[in-house]
């Protein structure tokens, strides 16, 4: 809640109507007056003695002067109504009068009150109902457990069903189930209020949110042993290459499972070196972050702490995660920045406190300046490791030590996860990201394409890409895939252009095809047989929608069909055909991603779900979560909607995604 503010003259000789805004309040308030106000404020600075803050404003206009007004009036409660000092005429700008101080009256006790109702209530309006946990959440199951989970539950975070694990998974914990047979004597001694006990554990809510991780139960996820939670200093930056696994196989099915996973599974984010500020183009759909993150970088751990930065996938999130992370390594050294992400994070953390490694783990989390978590909303909040995560976190903020968060969703939706982290990662700065207008999304790809050598005339781009226009991390996985291409079937005989080869790629050319099958396309499918290699390096499967087993046979035969006519002699082995349940939200994502990790495959290939059902409704949200899990897992995956089942060019991106 905002104070007391006040507004002096602070001229310079390039600037003689400059103000300063000083403010007594919290982060947030400065926050959302800055985003009021807009390019006419500086960055705040803390200050001393009766503020905490000083913004200069570089012009104090009388529209500026309504903004601030009427900002002010929302962030200090009726009291801001009391105070009419300054009206709409200029005069008092030019006087030193402290009348423009706005102190709330004598009587704040009543003002807090109705803010406190704000963070508490479960249903949030803003929010789409696939982001809200469900209504009947506390079912008659957890009756049987309502004295063990004495302490308070953590709540479930404001997002997406489908972002969190099973609900289900703490279920098979032995010592919540062991105990229920206790509370029943427990009430013997008083005969007379026993009928009054069975209504009482019903507002307990007991139960473990679903926010704790599936990966709680080792008999459920095959969980991995062994793990080394503390990469050295020399390989910190390096993810472990999967060649490193080749000498696993020659072992037993679950131990090389468990070995392989071990041995690739690191608690850290490898940086790309072309991610950097001097590759980042600024312009108004990322200008706030800019200068946050700048200010980060010249001054960690100060007044930007924690940073939050959120936008919709292909933003640009993880360019500013890894040129904070580079602009830092500049000042204070490499090895004191961790950079991870939500899943590597909480699973990693789990991991160490099951073998022993979680000395090791806070040891270096002591000595680590700069914690940066990228993706946090798919933090798996777990009672385990609940206690760790929130102790660093807390301590990191304490000790003006650097915490840089992302999320794909915006702030208020993460209130369910601060509760269940007993962190508030909305307490600092918080900006968004935005897709740039036309011009500046032109100069990011014209600039992505320059990287890779790619050539496309003006038009070609436009129509390609910025039509849309595509998200950058599809436009940079796009281009990526085409050079692959280009390497497999450019040659001295067979020469294609970059548009041409897109185009293979997207198959923008090709004309609308009805993905329904016919007889004739079953036939196909009934007289193939997948081709089989156990010596082959490279394995993969693929997970279909319930009641779609037809259509994943045929995906598959279409994949070898297509790679044949590319020229593609890759050897594979098709490890498992697995089917999800498109209609449930909770846990799809984890669950493909434990498999397939279990399975040790390199690539896995999602058929995307109906259209019609639950997780059809919201396909590019599901799609991305669960590509940041395979990718946590160094699994390759592709994804093949199911409008798309006949598409060549879409055989041929799975492709160059899978090799």
């Amino acid at each position: 809640m905002l104070k007391k503010w006040d507004v002096a003259p602070a001229p310079t000789d390039k600037n003689p109507s400059r103000h300063k805004l000083l403010i007594k309040g919290e982060m947030k308030d400065i926050f959302m007056i800055v985003k009021k106000l807009g390019s006419v404020c500086s960055r705040p600075e803390k200050t001393s003695g009766e503020f905490d803050f000083l913004i200069y404003l570089s012009k104090l206009e009388m529209d500026t002067m309504k903004k601030l007004k009427a900002v002010t009036s929302e962030l200090s409660g009726p009291a801001a109504a009391e105070d009419d000092s300054f009206g709409d005429e200029p005069a008092p700008f030019d006087t030193p009068k402290p009348k423009l101080k706005l102190e709330p009256a004598p009587a704040p006790a009543p003002r807090a009150e109705p803010q406190k109702p704000a963070p508490a209530p479960a249903p949030q309006p803003d929010l789409p109902p696939f982001a809200r946990p469900p209504a009947q959440s506390p079912a008659p199951a957890p009756k049987a457990e309502p004295q063990k989970p004495a302490p308070a539950p953590a709540p479930q975070p404001n997002i997406p069903p489908f972002a969190r694990p099973p609900a289900q998974a703490p279920a098979p914990q032995p010592a919540p189930r062991a105990e229920p047979p206790k509370p029943a004597p427990a009430p013997a001694p008083q005969p007379a209020p026993r009928p009054a006990e069975p209504p009482k554990p019903a507002p307990a809510l007991p139960e473990i949110p679903a926010i704790a991780a599936k990966a709680d139960n080792p008999a459920a996820t095959g969980r991995r042993t062994g793990m080394n939670f503390v990469p050295s200093a020399t390989t910190r930056m390096k993810r472990e290459e999967p060649v490193a696994e080749a000498a696993a196989p020659a072992a037993a099915p679950a131990p090389t499972a468990s070995a392989r996973i071990k041995a690739r599974w690191s608690m850290e984010l490898p940086l790309i070196p072309t991610y950097s500020f001097q590759t980042l183009i600024a312009g108004s759909h990322n200008r706030f972050a800019h200068a946050a993150a700048m200010a980060v970088v010249e001054n960690p751990g100060v007044i930007y702490n924690p940073l939050l930065v959120f936008g919709t996938p292909g933003t640009g999130k993880t360019h500013f995660v890894n040129s904070i992370s580079y602009g830092l390594s500049a000042s204070i050294g490499q090895s004191n920045i961790f950079v991870t992400d939500g899943i590597k994070l909480s699973k990693g953390v789990e991991l160490a406190i099951k073998e022993g490694g979680i000395a090791r783990l806070e040891e270096m989390f002591a000595k680590v300046k700069v914690l940066i978590i990228d993706d946090v909303h798919l933090l798996m909040v777990s009672e385990a490791n609940k206690k760790y995560i929130s102790k660093w976190l807390n301590d990191f903020v304490a000790q003006n030590k650097q915490v840089v968060v992302t999320s794909v969703f915006p702030p208020k939706s993460l209130s369910g996860l601060e509760d269940a982290v007993g962190f508030q990662f909305t307490q600092g700065w918080m900006v968004d990201l935005k897709l740039p207008a036309t011009q500046a999304y032109k100069a990011i790809l014209a600039q992505l394409m320059q990287g890779l050598e790619v050539k496309l005339s003006e038009e070609e781009m436009t129509a390609i890409f910025a039509s849309g226009p595509m998200p950058f991390n599809e436009v940079a996985k796009t281009l990526d895939d085409m050079k692959k291409l280009e390497k497999f079937i450019v040659n001295a005989m067979n020469s294609a252009s970059h548009a041409q080869l897109l185009d293979t790629l997207l198959g923008y050319g090709e004309t609308a095809v009805d993905a329904a099958l016919t007889e004739e396309d079953t036939h196909h499918v009934s007289v193939w047989q997948p081709a089989q290699s156990e010596s082959a390096w490279f394995k993969w499967g693929i997970f279909y929608p319930k009641g779609m087993r037809r259509e994943a046979d045929f995906a598959l035969f279409m994949l070898h069909e297509r790679a044949k006519e590319l020229g593609l002699n890759t050897e594979w082995s098709q490890v498992f055909i697995e089917e999800y349940n498109s209609d449930e939200l909770y846990g799809i994502p984890f669950k493909i991603g434990n498999y397939a990790s279990e399975r040790n495959v390199n690539g896995a290939i999602i058929l995307g779900p109906q259209p019609t059902s639950a997780l059809g409704s919201q396909e590019a949200e599901f799609r991305h979560i669960t590509f940041k899990i395979l990718d946590s897992f160094l699994v390759r995956g592709t994804w093949l909607p199911c409008d798309k089942l006949k598409s060549k060019a879409a055989y041929a991106k799975m492709l160059m995604d899978l090799i």
